[in-house]
C-alpha cells in the first residue's frame, strides 16, 4: 500500500501522478488494436513492435473502408467485371 503523501508538494505530487495515469489511459485508447483469432476464436494481440503489425493494420483499415464503401475499389473489382460482361 502506497504512503499517503503530507503537505502541499505531497498533494500536487499525487494529482500530477493522476493526471499522467488518465493521459496514459487515453492514449491507449486511441491506438489501433490488432487481434488476431485462431479456429478455434480464441483471440491474440498483436503487439505494436511485432513483425508484420503495421502491414495487418493497412489491410483491415482497407477492409473496413470498402465495406463502409467510402472509397472506388479500383477497375478490379468484382461489381465492375460483372457489369461489363453483360454489356
Amino acid at each position: 500500500m502506497k504512503d499517503k503523501r503530507k503537505g502541499p508538494i505531497g498533494r500536487a505530487a499525487g494529482i500530477a501522478e493522476g493526471v499522467a495515469a488518465a493521459m496514459r489511459r487515453l492514449q491507449r485508447e486511441r491506438e489501433p488494436r490488432v487481434l488476431v483469432y485462431d479456429q478455434t476464436g480464441y483471440a491474440r494481440l498483436v503487439q505494436p513492435e511485432a513483425r508484420g503489425h503495421e502491414r495487418i493494420l493497412e489491410i483491415s483499415e482497407r477492409m473496413v473502408q470498402i465495406a463502409a464503401g467510402e472509397e472506388d475499389t479500383g477497375s478490379g473489382s468484382r461489381r465492375g467485371a460483372r457489369s461489363e460482361a453483360r454489356s
